[in-house]
This record gives structure tokens, sequence and C-alpha cells, in this order.
């Protein structure tokens, strides 16, 4: 079984996570909602592109009609520079008008702001996910094989 751990560049102090998530009510909704979706990833590629921040961003799915994505950001401060200009400001006030108008759709956000000392990973036979796929990678010995050892509770 391949084992891996990642854990944040050390240029990082704490890492800001954001979870997007829409959640819909009507099939009109449905197809609105994997249009912004699509313009949500292509925003993210280009702010990791450009160098804005973000780190990485993947998809989340808890059934048909809940989804969105997973975004991890170098900091707030590049998240929050990122997010009043085009093109989120402009897919963020479409999405927002047409709740206001049909009411076929509900966006959330949350964010978290995640010293590095509180956070810690393993991957078991994955494919590289979060983390792992923008953070220093290794594997896992000694203390390193537990959570407790991880998050130096150990």
């Amino acid at each position: 079984m391949r084992r891996v751990i990642a854990t944040l560049p050390e240029s990082m102090p704490e890492l800001c996570l954001i979870r997007l998530g829409i959640q819909v009510r009507s099939v009109r909704a449905v197809f609105y909602a994997i249009r912004l979706a699509r313009a949500i990833d292509r925003s993210a590629a280009e702010a990791i592109v450009a160098g804005a921040g973000l780190l990485h961003s993947e998809r989340f799915s808890l059934g048909r009609k809940h989804f969105g994505v997973w975004q991890y950001w170098r900091s707030f401060e590049d998240l929050e520079a990122w997010s009043h200009r085009p093109p989120h400001s402009e897919w963020w006030r479409q999405a927002v008008e047409r709740m206001r108008t049909k009411g076929d759709l509900g966006i959330y956000h949350e964010t978290f702001l995640v010293p590095r000392d509180r956070i810690e990973s393993i991957y078991l036979d994955c494919a590289p996910a979060g983390l792992a796929v923008f953070g220093t990678t290794g594997e896992p010995v000694g203390s390193m094989t537990a959570s407790r050892g991880r998050l130096g509770r150990g």
C-alpha cells in the first residue's frame, strides 16, 4: 500500500480553505448551476496560472442537488483580492440576481483559516488530492504514521 503525507509549504503559516456550495431546487437550476460550476472552474484555472494565490481547486458533490468546490488559498488576503474582481465578481453577481429573481437555487461559502500546526493528512493508495496536490509530500515514518503524531500531539 502506498502511503503519502502532505504538509503546507514552509512559507505558509496558515491555509485559507473555502468551500463554495450550490444547492438547486429545480431542473432549470441544475443546468444553470452546471454552467456556473464551469465558470468557477475556468476562473480557478486562471487564478492558478496568474499566481493569484489559489493553490488548488476541486469539485465536491453531496448528491444531485448539492455540489460545489473546495479551494485552497495561500492567504485570506489573496482570496479577498481575487473575489472582488472579475471573473469572480461577475458570476457571483449573476448568481445572486438569479437567486433574487427565480429563487431556484442557493449558494453559500464557508471560509476556514487553519494554522499550519493544525493540519494533518494522509493518503492511502490515492491519486493526489487536496493538500497533496500543492503541499510538501513525504512518506509517513515513526510518529508521522498516526494523526496524533502529524499534529504534534504524540
